[in-house]
């Protein structure tokens, strides 16, 4: 006789399998599956909140869902949380060098990209100097399908989301190039662009949404939403005002976040509104290395050996920057915490318009409260001496490329943490990284990465523009 246990017996039972096994589980039947659902969500929430949050906005990014901080939370569609759960997964890397491949090898390379499940990578042609070659590096490590493309590239970022075809926006001779990716045909397939957009090196995008550097009038920044027609149709959302042109800006989650000549860090919206501005940070007003990626702050304090005098150099280590975003860090910390004037409740960004969210966050910051950027100093390579020269980070999962041509990974955020928790600075100082894996002898300038089922997919390219794609194997490898 067959014996039917209720939902809460099973979920009793399932409950203790770790997610990996899981995951697996929910494949046995629908009941099960709708269990698994239910438990994957219980376990993400308890995720630190900026992991989450990035989880969530890749899985609805991708997928066309509703993104912003907390959307899932205000009575919208909920993701998939197996999908998410298998994303968590993902982040979890081997420790182990030996476990990783080098599965394919490029030359002449001068920019990479990421995407969602491909990586970008533009080349030089040798031959015909005026030209570059555009290849789609997919999860297999090796190039499916290439373009020529004549003129300089100066820069590359990807359109994606909503079940559509992904884009590839390329600034060629300061013009905006759209191309199609059809990867199932192996072909990238050119398309109209409207208007027509002079963009330089700085152009970022995020979804479906694009940013490029534009001087009209007191304006700097312009923002975009695009659409895919018959064409690449680009319609203007706003244009964003900044106390100068920005040195870069990175825009994620619905936000664009800037750095200033002055050493100021600015959040704004995607209606061009100023939400939160840093107080003056010294370190930031050198021509260092820096990156702003998903809401962080990541910075060189070494430019040179001429600099070894600063006041917190070291003459074998590599001091890095890390900071989260100041909107970010304004909610999570409270509106009473040190550094923010404003003597309102804390509020949620993102909300509809004419919610009360939304109505919180203009009265907010309408006196010009500020937040602090939370900066902290890293030394990255403390523990195996070496000097750090590139940073990308994805996922809680941070990758360096050395000067000696190594390939290292850190993870910033851990899952036992509680709700209350934010980035852990020390990680970086105290723990070994994960993965010390030689790639070359000469200086690694540029990393690109992307997740794809179970495998994360590093490229790394040296000063010289040899290039090498990195297969490292993730949890669910044994899946």
């Amino acid at each position: 006789m067959e014996i039917v246990f209720p939902n809460e017996i099973w979920e009793h039972i399932l409950v203790n399998l770790p997610l990996r096994e899981l995951l697996t589980a929910s494949c046995v039947c629908r009941q099960w599956r709708h269990l698994v659902r239910r438990l994957c969500r219980r376990r993400c929430q308890g995720l630190p909140p900026r992991l989450l949050e990035e989880l969530i906005h890749e899985h609805c990014t991708a997928r066309g869902g509703p993104t912003g901080k907390d959307s899932w939370r205000r009575n919208e569609e909920e993701p998939n949380w197996l999908d998410v759960g298998r994303m968590l997964i993902q982040t979890q890397v081997t420790s182990r060098a030996e476990d990783c491949c080098v599965v394919s090898q490029l030359s002449q390379v001068i920019h990479l990209a990421a995407a969602e499940k491909f990586v970008v990578v533009v080349t030089r042609n040798e031959e015909e100097q005026q030209s570059c070659t555009l290849s789609l590096v997919l999860g297999s490590g090796r190039v499916t399908c290439q373009y020529l493309v004549h003129g300089k590239v100066n820069k590359v970022c990807v359109l994606e989301g909503g079940g559509r075809p992904s884009v590839l926006c390329v600034s060629v001779n300061k013009e905006l190039l759209g191309l199609l990716v059809q990867p199932q045909s192996r072909a990238l397939v050119p398309i109209t662009v409207s208007p027509t957009l002079a963009v330089d090196s700085r152009l970022c995008c995020d979804g479906q949404t694009l940013v490029v550097s534009q001087l009209e009038e007191d304006y700097h920044l312009s923002v975009y939403r695009a659409t895919l027609l018959s064409g690449l149709e680009l319609a203007l959302q706003c244009r964003i005002r900044t106390t100068s042109p920005p040195v870069c800006w990175d825009l994620w989650n619905g936000f664009v976040t800037t750095m200033m000549p002055s050493g100021h860090i600015h959040a704004y919206t995607l209606s061009g509104a100023l939400v939160a501005e840093s107080p003056l940070y010294k370190d930031l007003r050198y021509p260092n290395p820096t990156l702003l990626s998903r809401g962080l702050v990541l910075t060189s304090t070494i430019t040179s050996r001429t600099l070894l005098s600063y006041w917190h150099m070291d003459r074998d280590r590599d001091y890095w920057l890390v900071g989260e975003s100041v909107l970010t860090s304004w909610v999570q910390r409270g509106a009473n915490a040190v550094g923010n004037t404003s003597p309102h409740s804390v509020v949620q960004p993102g909300g509809r318009p004419g919610d009360s969210a939304s109505r919180g966050l203009q009265k907010c910051f309408e006196s010009g409260s500020s937040c602090v950027v939370t900066l902290a100093k890293v030394r990255l390579g403390a523990a195996v001496l070496l000097e750090v020269t590139v940073v990308y980070y994805q996922r809680g999962l941070v990758f360096c490329g050395t000067r000696q041509g190594y390939l290292l990974v850190y993870k910033i955020l851990e899952g036992w943490w509680g709700r209350e928790a934010g980035l852990k600075w020390e990680v970086l100082e105290t723990c070994m990284p994960s993965l010390c894996l030689s790639l070359s002898r000469r200086p690694l300038a540029r990393i690109a990465a992307c997740f794809v089922d179970a495998i994360v997919m590093v490229t790394v390219g040296d000063r010289d523009g040899n290039c090498h794609i990195v297969s490292i194997p993730t949890s669910l490898a044994s899946t």
